[in-house]
């Protein structure tokens, strides 16, 4: 059985018109048109809260994501905290 390298292929476009896309980057879009950066927070809970969470997500009829559910849960908190 003979082998032999694969055969090379000539670039189907521009390779400096790709580059230059690529380098000249640009914005990650966002809701309310900021473009801070969001922070990392690191929480730790127990899991039997993680559980009740859980449940009350699946109540709904579309269920949020844990994050986006804690994340409403936070907003409304502050709301009431005004």
């Amino acid at each position: 059985m003979a082998l032999r390298a694969k055969p090379k292929q000539a670039p189907a476009t521009d390779d400096r018109r790709i580059t230059a896309l690529i380098e000249k980057g640009g914005t990650v879009p966002t809701e309310n048109g900021d473009t801070s950066k969001q922070m990392l927070v690191q929480l730790r809970l127990p899991p039997d809260l993680i559980q009740r969470i859980d449940r009350a997500r699946k109540k709904r009829t579309v269920p949020p994501s844990r994050h986006a559910w804690m994340l409403e849960a936070l907003l409304e908190k502050l709301k009431t905290e005004r």
